[in-house]
Formats: structure tokens, sequence, C-alpha cells
């Protein structure tokens, strides 16, 4: 039976047989009243007019909701009392049917007029009875309706709005990626002798990663990669604010050093309490080819020779934006024919699988021999693709990397 038919049939939320059960209580509650008075009717008949009236008491106030049924005071009540006298005069007569026939307890001679008359007093009391009962319930529903109705209008606008926001900031992220993409370098600069090829892979719309390669002249090349502390709009930011200093700072004169130490100076006077940045800077020279380099606290480059040989050059600098008064130091690396450097964020290293095990720089290593043949595109994309299979895509923290591979 369909819900709607099942509520047509229901007390205002009684149930069919919840509602039989009121009505015995009712016959129950008759009966002793009689014997009080010393009635003749029996527990029988009065369970039968009890049900009959009830129920068509019940079955006319059903249909005739719209005459009080969300209606001002005090005209609801009136529709109400006019609709259950009319309701309890039916009701009357339709049960006195059965008891006359059945249970001549008037004696004879008493026609069935008389014996409505009669029986009209039980019959008032069982309508007025269900009706409250009935009204009652019926006002309980319409009033939960209708908070029901406006709770949902109201959810259904604060869910529009949510969307709405949602919406919002899902084009300001996008723009945002967008911009952010722009401030990376869209050509990788190259440097005779050299083979440079970086990649980027954000673990969300917008990355805290930074890196760079800048031209310096005189045979020169800047090499940066950076890591700003936290995910998100803020790290994004940040990292927007270190890249115009790089490209404010980073000239053919400033060494590594020198570089690092204008940036903590910078950070320090505007980055937010708690940031900081990690950041791998270093100046390639053509002739002689040297790798100039300092580390803020970043990850150690990698430096595969031509042998197999590893090697991670070694610097212990803090990291920037904590302390303005930390000292930094340049460092120098001479490469040779054959060699790949290969510097990366702790997205690649601490990428991990199903088994929760990070990639890593052992499998970077088998990474950067299983490529090195195909020069340095080559290896950033086998790196790339192997911590992409090893994590199943699904990267928890920015990664980007720049491989450097000697002509």
């Amino acid at each position: 039976m369909p819900k709607a038919d099942e509520r047509r049939m229901s007390l205002a939320g009684f149930g069919l047989l919840r509602f039989q059960l009121v009505l015995l209580l009712i016959a129950i509650a008759i009966r002793i009243l009689n014997w009080i008075f010393d009635s003749p009717t029996g527990i029988v008949g009065i369970l039968l007019y009890t049900l009959v009236a009830g129920n068509v008491v019940h079955l006319l106030l059903l249909p005739g909701r719209p005459l009080f049924e969300r209606r001002p005071r005090p005209w609801n009540w009136i529709g109400y009392l006019l609709l259950l006298i009319f309701a309890g005069f039916v009701a009357n007569v339709t049960a006195e049917l059965p008891i006359y026939f059945l249970f001549p307890v008037h004696g004879a001679g008493v026609s069935f007029l008389q014996a409505v008359r009669s029986d009209m007093p039980i019959t008032l009391l069982i309508a007025l009875i269900v009706g409250i009962v009935f009204f009652v319930f019926n006002d309980s529903r319409a009033r939960l309706e209708t908070q029901h109705a406006e709770m949902q209008r109201r959810l259904q606008s604060q869910v529009q709005l949510g969307l709405k926001e949602v919406h919002a900031l899902q084009s300001d992220l996008e723009q945002a990626h967008e911009i952010q993409v722009h401030l990376l370098p869209h050509e990788t600069p190259q440097l005779p002798g050299f083979q440079i090829a970086c990649a980027w892979q954000p673990a969300r719309s917008v990355s805290g990663d930074y890196f760079d390669v800048l031209p310096l002249g005189d045979g020169k090349m800047g090499l940066c990669i950076a890591d700003v502390s936290g995910k998100g709009m803020a790290a994004a930011l940040l990292m927007a604010n270190l890249q115009a200093s790089v490209k404010a700072f980073a000239r053919e004169d400033v060494s590594p050093a020198e570089l690092c130490s204008r940036l903590n100076s910078a950070l320090c006077d505007n980055i937010a309490p708690g940031r900081f940045v990690t950041l791998f800077y270093a100046v390639l020279h053509g002739e002689p080819r040297v790798l100039e380099y300092e580390s803020a606290g970043h990850c150690l480059p990698l430096l595969v020779h031509l042998d197999g040989a590893i090697e991670f050059p070694e610097a212990s600098s803090g990291v920037l934006g904590l302390f303005s008064h930390w000292t930094f130091s340049d460092h120098e690396q001479a490469l040779a024919t054959g060699d790949v450097l290969v510097m990366v964020t702790d997205g690649v290293l601490e990428a991990w699988n199903a088994k929760e095990e990070e990639f890593g720089y052992k499998r970077v290593i088998e990474s950067v021999l299983a490529s090195r043949q195909g020069g340095a595109h080559e290896i950033r994309k086998r790196v790339l693709e192997d911590v992409t299979a090893f994590c199943n895509g699904q990267f928890h923290d920015d990664a980007s990397l720049i491989v450097v591979t000697v002509d």
C-alpha cells in the first residue's frame, strides 16, 4: 500500500491497529460507567457500538480536514466543531443499526429513533474523545510538517549558498593555479655543455614548491628549488613572494650564500610565525664545470657519476624565515662528463605506496641509472613516472625536480 494511502487510513500518526486499541479502551471505560449506573448493556454491545461509531467519526473527519486544517483561529475550531457534530450524528445512526437489531436492550416497542436519541450521549462522548485525539495529533502533525518544510527550505538555501561558495572557491583556485603556472619557467633555459630539465607535480590545485632556472650571463646559470612549509593557498602565496625575491636577488655577482642570506632577511621580516622555507640554490659554471651551491635546510641533491658512483653534495645551513641571524656558506662541487645532478623536493622522496613505504633516494637512483642514456629530459620523465606509479598518483605533498646532465 502506498505511503500516502497509509497516512489517510491512520489517525494523524496513529496506525489503524493502534486506533482500534484506543476505541477498545473507550469501550471498556463506557462499560465501567454503565456498571456504575447499573445499565443493562453488555460488553459485546458496547464494544461493537464503540468500534462502529469511532471508525465512522474517524472516516468522516479525514476528508473534512480542509474545513479546519491550517486555518487561523478561531475558524479552525469552528469548522472542526461543526464537522465533529455532524460526524457524531452520522456515527450515532450508523452504530445504532447493529445494536438495535442484535441487542434489543431498549425493550419491546422502542422505536429506532428513540434508540438513536437514547444512545446519543454515548455517541457524542465517543465522537468527542475521537475528535480530541484526532485534532491533537492532526494539529501536531501539521505543525511538524510545516516546521519540516521550513527546515528543508532553510537547508536547501544553505546548500545552495554553500555550492555557490564552493564554485567561487574552485574558480579562485583555478585562477591561482594558472597564475602559479605562469610564475614557473615555461621553457627551461640551457647552458652549453649541459642539459637541464624540470618537472612539477602539485598535490593540490596550488603548490608550495618553487623551482627556477635563471640565466646569469657570462656562462653561468642559476638553479633554484625550494619548498614552502604547509600546503594550499597560504603556501602558494608565500611561494609567489619567494619567487619574486629570488628573481630580484639572483645576479651574476651574487653567490648562493649571499642570496640565501638576503632571502632569509626578507622572509624573516614578512613571513607569518611558524612558516619557513627550505631552499637549494646553485650557480652552474660552464667553464670550469663547477657547481657553486648552498642548501638552506633543503633535501640533499643527488649526484650520479659516469661510473655509477653516488655522491650527495652536502650543506648544513638552516632554513629560511625563522632566524635572521643565521649565516650561510658557499660550497663547490666539480662536475665531469656523464655526471647527473638531480635536485628534488621532499614530495618526491616522501611519496608513499600502499604499504606506507617511501620512494626515497634509492628508487630515485634506480630511475636515474635506468634512463641516464636518454639525457636530462628522459631522466626527468622516468623519475616522475616511477614516483607516480609508486604512489598510485596519490601525491600527499608537492613534488618538483630539476635534472642536470653534463655533456
